[in-house]
């Protein structure tokens, strides 16, 4: 069976979303396998690794992934340091601390590793425009 390029370039965008089903997918990339001459002028074409399309985007998909564990750890780290102590007498709150003011060598590490995520979550997404 053979399959026309057109059909090819309209799914690879599909491909290129993720919205392509795993047969479509699987079909699109044994294409490319068996014409690399249409490799280079697909609108997926070889990106600066040299890798084709569906491997950027497969790289893209890992990224993303690490970006939001690093967005999840790095709001988890900055509450974390932002924890308070609350005394409440008669009805009234008495006082508040921030406990990273009180105790700094023990949040430290913990400001330390909200920077470094928020860092590298802010790395990724510039990398991933």
């Amino acid at each position: 069976m053979t399959i026309d390029k057109e059909i090819i370039l309209d799914l690879l965008p599909l491909c290129q979303s993720g919205l392509a089903s795993e047969p479509s997918r699987r079909l699109v990339e044994a294409w490319l396998r068996d014409h690399p001459e249409a490799r280079a002028g697909s609108p997926a074409g070889p990106d600066e690794a040299g890798g084709d399309g569906i491997e950027a985007l497969a790289r893209a998909r890992r990224l993303r992934r690490w970006q939001r564990w690093l967005y999840g750890l790095a709001i988890g780290f900055s509450v974390l340091s932002l924890t308070s102590q609350f005394h409440i007498e008669g009805g009234r709150l008495t006082s508040a601390k921030l406990l990273a003011l009180e105790m700094p060598l023990l949040f430290a590490p913990v400001i330390l590793a909200a920077i470094l995520c928020w860092i590298g979550y802010f790395r990724l997404k510039r990398r991933l425009r």
